[in-house]
């Protein structure tokens, strides 16, 4: 294309979209029903993941669910029995920790090379490569006897175990359009924080009964299962859309001559003006379900290959202050996920509490229905409030309206810490201990939504290399946190620790509402660049 842009005069601003269509005069794709404008506008094609129906998408949605559910407890399932491998394997718990710090490292830094193979090559095969190694490696980890075998396992684990940390939320976003992004994305966060204490509790009582090694044996079992129900029904969601029908839906979708019939939520396109191969006359069924299942030719030949420019493109986006707020947030929300995961297993075991395993495992229902009561208000509530916004702006949707939600973790992350942190020094009752637990994690759902939403509706044309420099930063920080945690615990106390990170996350979660205040400025000035990175490398937002 080659329309480079010099000025700020007319400058579309990345992520200020026309959500609400308040007057009723929009020639655009709407959803049924309603005044809703699709964002992004679907394609005829009967394969643009936009078109599938509501149980396709759904059943797809539940797969990459499955996927996370099956890596976390692969990866994660030990964090209960840590204790009891030190016991057995003279690992020392400091080593432990740390190792889980590798594996978290190596879960944002190893996109380096997932993401740009899911954005060139297809999402599902590289999916289901990275389950089935992390399994293999998972299954490894119950005959690991030394530190350096631990580090190594970790370090492996946190590998295979990359792509679900970034490329689930562009399959999200590759069906779902941006009203229903935020349910499906919180869905994803929920799978992702809950399970690790879920499995915790289950891991305990297997330990107990059958032997630590039992977790990863049972978790590598039930992830075969996953896996063949994976290769039926997870579908490639990777879609080639032709510049022309991916226009902003305001000003230039009606060049187009889209024809608009909203009762049945369909759209028509004149032809005879945009002859794309999207046409339903060229492939009027869509594909078969053999078809579906094959590894290969998801790329269209008029795809530009991104591998190499997806490698450096997340260090690129650096420059814009809205991916260093979002990694920044959710890096907070990580470092206080492995802070909470080192301590639980050393605080409990001790006096006065002195909790077996099982009864450690039990105490990690807390921290799970915490992060359940965190998901359902970053879900659909949040969807709700930005569409109600919309109509009381004239329409328009800005990113930042996801932020206002950060007041209720500004809130209740410091006095969840406090009430752990200091409770645990006077060795006040357990309960408390676990409203405190759960009070902290019923952020972790919400921070991570919040951070991954933000790029997505900024962004959302770089939005695959934007969650790699997100994660990047969100690890980095995660790792720091799991390696100095013992050292800083055995330094300060219990207390002083948990006071410490409140203050902090308080510090951090108000971060949200200086982009509230100045989130559209930094957009506003990002626009040139961004959208000559844009027009210089043809990047598409599917």
């Amino acid at each position: 294309m080659n329309l480079k842009i010099e000025t700020e005069t007319d400058v579309k601003v990345p992520g200020t979209i026309h959500l609400i269509d308040v007057e009723g005069n929009l020639d655009v794709a709407h959803e049924a029903g309603d005044d809703i404008v699709l964002v992004p506008q679907p394609t005829l094609n009967p394969e643009d993941p936009l078109n599938w129906s509501k149980s396709r998408k759904y059943r797809v949605a539940i797969c990459l669910l499955l996927a996370v559910f099956a890596a976390d407890i692969l990866t994660t399932a030990l964090s209960a029995v840590l204790l009891v491998i030190e016991d057995d394997t003279g690992i020392p718990l400091g080593v432990l920790n740390s190792g889980v710090g590798v594996q978290y490292l190596f879960f944002g830094w190893s996109n380096l090379l997932w993401q740009p193979l899911g954005l060139t090559y297809g999402r599902r095969p590289v999916l289901l490569f990275s389950l089935l190694a992390c399994m293999l490696c998972s299954v490894w980890t119950s005959y690991v006897k030394s530190s350096g075998e631990w580090y190594v396992n970790r370090f492996l684990c946190g590998f295979f175990y990359g792509p679900i940390e970034t490329l689930i939320e562009v399959c999200i976003a590759d069906i779902f359009f941006l009203h229903e992004r935020g349910a499906w994305i919180a869905w994803y966060c929920f799978m992702l924080f809950s399970i690790p204490f879920a499995s915790g509790i289950a891991a305990g009582f297997i330990s107990d009964r059958y032997g630590w090694q039992w977790i990863q044996f049972i978790a590598a079992i039930i992830t075969a299962v996953i896996l063949v129900i994976l290769f039926f029904f997870l579908e490639e969601t990777m879609f080639y859309r032709d510049n022309i029908l991916e226009q902003d839906p305001i000003e230039q979708v009606k060049s187009s001559d889209r024809i608009i019939d909203s009762k049945k939520n369909d759209t028509k396109v004149n032809v005879e003006k945009i002859q794309t191969p999207e046409s339903p006359i060229n492939n009027p069924n869509g594909k078969s379900f053999i078809e579906r299942l094959k590894f290969w030719g998801a790329r269209d030949p008029r795809q530009k290959n991104v591998f190499f420019q997806s490698i450096w493109i997340p260090f690129y986006l650096l420059r814009y202050p809205g991916i260093i707020f979002a990694g920044f947030t959710v890096g907070a929300v990580l470092s206080w996920f492995n802070v909470l995961n080192a301590t639980i297993s050393s605080v409990l075991s001790g006096s006065p509490y002195n909790f077996s395993p099982n009864m450690i495992g039990v105490f990690f229902a807390s921290p799970f229905i915490g992060i359940a009561i965190g998901s359902w208000f970053s879900g659909s509530i949040v969807d709700k409030f930005t569409i109600l916004k919309a109509r009381n702006g004239k329409g328009m949707r800005e990113p930042e309206t996801r932020l206002f939600l950060s007041i209720l973790p500004m809130l209740i992350h410091p006095f969840g810490c406090f009430l752990y942190g200091i409770g645990a020094e006077k060795g006040i009752h357990w309960v408390g201990l676990a409203f405190g637990a759960g009070m902290i994690c019923s952020t972790f759902p919400i921070g991570s939504a919040i951070a991954i939403n933000y790029i997505i509706d900024c962004y959302k044309e770089v939005s695959g290399d934007g969650l790699v420099t997100m994660i990047l930063v969100r690890n980095s920080m995660g790792f720091g946190f799991s390696y100095a945690v013992t050292p800083w615990l055995v330094a300060v106390g219990i207390q002083n620790l948990y006071v410490a990170i409140g203050l902090i996350g308080m510090a951090i979660w108000a971060t949200s509402f200086l982009m509230i205040i100045f989130g559209k400025r930094f957009r506003k000035a990002s626009a040139i660049s961004y959208w000559n990175l844009i027009d210089k490398f043809g990047l598409k937002a599917h």
